[in-house]
């Protein structure tokens, strides 16, 4: 865990992970649900699932009826800090529920919202307001700007600042989201269809889900070492109507072509059908256990 000193004590946070995470769902994911403040709710466990098991990306791909951009904007609200969410996000309908969506409590969602209990090299996510003097001012949601060095975005924008100097006069520097050594969130991309995402070459392992697959515990031999050189990582799943293997076929594709392995992560399944959303958990918690010595 990553570590903070400030007077002898110390604050843990989770660690980003060695490989990139990203995991598609398909943009009919709440196309079964009538009511908006439902969809809200289940757009948020996605959110809340990614965010527990430290995905970096959520890419959602075209499948009818497309909601996409009803789940992108719900996405990306709750990723982004509260304290930036005023700036950041306009009043739009389809956020009319966001109060039924859980905290993320990652950490780039701090509670403190105080300057004097800020410590020096900390992170802290905020939007540049101003630029003077070859610094620019950047609220980080304490109740005074932090003036910043470096590369920065243009003014209106979101950055990552690292806290350098707390007293007398509040200082950081801009820093890339990748330079922090912390879980910073997930980033949010409506895409294509599956089979185009898949076929981009932007992962080198690719994992499917599908109750028609073998038992994880069947493939985890299997994945374990792929797992363990992967850089980048794709974990796919099915749509509230159909699973992977009758959306690929409708694109005239095949699953096995295209992933390298398929897994059935609730093998033996007492409901009918499992949500995408439910399918997320079951197969996120499986699969973070094959680096869990890493991140303690």
């Amino acid at each position: 865990m990553a570590q903070v000193e400030k007077g002898g004590r110390q604050a843990l946070s989770a660690v980003r992970r060695s490989i990139k995470l990203s995991v598609a769902i398909p943009s009919s994911l709440v196309s079964e649900l009538s009511d908006l403040r439902d969809k809200t709710r289940a757009i948020g466990e996605v959110g809340r699932t990614a965010a527990i098991y430290r995905v970096d990306d959520i890419y959602v791909y075209r499948d009818a009826p497309d909601e996409g951009q009803l789940i992108r904007s719900v996405l990306s609200y709750m990723e982004t800090p509260q304290y930036l969410r005023r700036r950041l996000i306009k009043k739009r309908p389809e956020l009319r529920y966001a109060g039924v969506l859980p905290p993320l409590r990652t950490p780039h969602h701090p509670l403190n919202r105080e300057s004097a209990r800020l410590v020096r090299g900390e992170f802290r996510e905020g939007v540049v307001v101003s630029e003077e003097a070859g610094y620019h001012d950047v609220d980080i949601g304490v109740e005074r700007p932090i003036k910043a060095e470096g590369r920065a975005p243009s003014i209106g924008s979101r950055a990552t600042v690292r806290v350098t100097q707390v007293k007398p006069e509040l200082r950081g520097s801009f820093v890339g989201g990748r330079e922090v050594d912390l879980y910073w969130g997930y980033g949010v991309h409506v895409t294509g269809t599956l089979g185009e995402l898949a076929s981009r070459g932007l992962f080198d392992l690719k994992v499917a889900t599908s109750r028609h697959a073998p038992p994880y515990t069947d493939v985890e031999p299997e994945i374990r070492p792929f797992w363990t050189v992967a850089r980048r990582v794709l974990i796919a799943f099915g749509s509230p109507r159909r699973g992977l293997v009758e959306i690929l076929a409708q694109e005239g594709q095949e699953l096995g072509q295209l992933f390298h392995f398929a897994v059935n992560t609730v093998p033996g399944q007492g409901c009918e059908t499992v949500r995408t959303e439910e399918a997320l958990h079951a197969t996120l918690a499986v699969l973070n256990l094959l680096d869990y010595r890493d991140s303690v």
